[in-house]
């Protein structure tokens, strides 16, 4: 097990301080599980030392063989772990202010090198809205100029967020709406979480680096987003009001890569109706 600083004592203090107790953990709510994972969310109460917090507790186990199989390079034998990549991934998301769930945990079981069992313990988001929750459920019913603004506010917001981290030379990996949450209502609070594919990379991000994390933020973006409020993300996050050369084969790679996950992404977010408000930015990407 590896503890991040200031939680050894408050593991050891509910009884999950060790990778049996953790592992074997069934206190708080069932969120999510399938075959070979688990996520639990848990709140610990206050005492007269530290608030109460919510936790969450995410376990990963061996299924089938087949999976150490396919994993081999991917932290099962060669490579950091999963839970050891989030874990590294979100203390850089927290030291750079970018991210709101705070690491506290990981453990891992091997078993001649083997990777068999695995957990990372996570905090939660006060009052936490996932960006595809807050653009399906809470922007269509806001009065119209509410909308608007709100609408603007997000694509500022988000592109920022996104500039940022390529600026740091950082890829999410897994940059869907669902992995962004917004903390109590306030869209100057959004969160970057699930992130076990992110990395930091060695040398100033490609073209196509770049592009696959924007384009896992655009493909549910034609259900809900008109081409001009795509292609004003892409300026914000370029930080310019006129696309050149280099924006615009930018923009031909996003798209490129978003368009064979636009059907499963409008499903995931519940539009139900075929891409309506979408077409190619880059027919709009001239000044």
């Amino acid at each position: 097990m590896h503890f991040a600083p200031g939680w050894e004592a408050r593991l050891r203090a509910v009884g999950l301080n060790t990778f049996e107790a953790a592992f074997l953990c069934k206190r708080g709510t069932l969120v999510r599980r399938s075959g070979s994972s688990e996520v639990r969310r848990i709140e610990l109460e206050g005492d007269g030392e530290a608030e109460p917090r919510v936790l969450f507790l995410k376990k990963y186990w061996v299924a089938r063989r087949a999976q150490l199989r396919s994993r081999v390079f991917r932290g099962t034998l060669f490579g950091a772990s999963k839970v050891r990549r989030e874990f590294s991934n979100l203390l850089l998301l927290n030291a750079w202010q970018r991210s709101e769930a705070a690491p506290v945990a990981f453990g891992e079981e091997r078993r001649a090198g083997w990777l068999w069992r695995s957990f990372l313990i996570t905090t939660g988001i006060a009052g936490a809205m996932a960006v595809d929750a807050f653009i399906r459920d809470v922007l269509p019913h806001l009065p119209a100029a509410a909308r608007r603004s709100s609408r603007r506010e997000l694509l500022q917001q988000v592109a920022g967020l996104t500039r940022e981290m390529h600026a740091r030379q950082f890829t999410h990996g897994d940059l869907y709406w669902r992995n962004m949450i917004i903390a109590e209502d306030d869209l100057a609070r959004i969160s970057l979480i699930d992130m076990p594919r992110g990395r930091r990379h060695a040398q100033v991000l490609s073209v196509a680096a770049r592009a696959r994390d924007l384009a896992a933020l655009d493909a549910p973006a034609t259900g809900f987003f008109r081409r001009t409020e795509r292609l004003r993300f892409l300026l914000e996050y370029r930080q310019t009001r006129c696309l050149d050369a280099s924006g615009k084969e930018l923009i031909r790679q996003v798209l490129k890569l978003a368009a064979p996950m636009r059907r499963r992404q409008l499903d995931h977010v519940g539009v139900e109706a075929a891409e309506h408000t979408g077409g190619s930015t880059a027919e709009t990407a001239l000044c």
